[in-house]
């Protein structure tokens, strides 16, 4: 993997977190009916609705994260 610049390792962790959120979540919802017999809708509702929202957080940092990168070439361009 490349070495990130420090511009960019706050990003790295969100989404790290993020990702990890999601899976959790997806695992949560793969494995809902284990041991139980029944699940009220409104629990499969919450999970999709969290998942939802992490995917839109996570959609929004990857657009951060792109215009950050743009950012440090255009910047290490004016360098060279």
């Amino acid at each position: 993997m490349k070495s990130v610049p420090p511009e960019l390792k706050s990003y790295k962790e969100e989404f790290d977190f993020i990702h990890k959120k999601i899976g959790d979540l997806e695992w949560e919802l793969a494995t809902i009916y284990l041991g139980r017999k029944a699940i009220l809708g409104s629990d499969i509702e919450k999970i999709e609705a969290q998942l939802e929202n992490y995917r839109e957080n996570i959609s929004i940092l990857i657009e951060n994260v792109r215009d950050e990168v743009q950012r440090i070439n255009q910047q290490n361009r004016r360098k060279d």
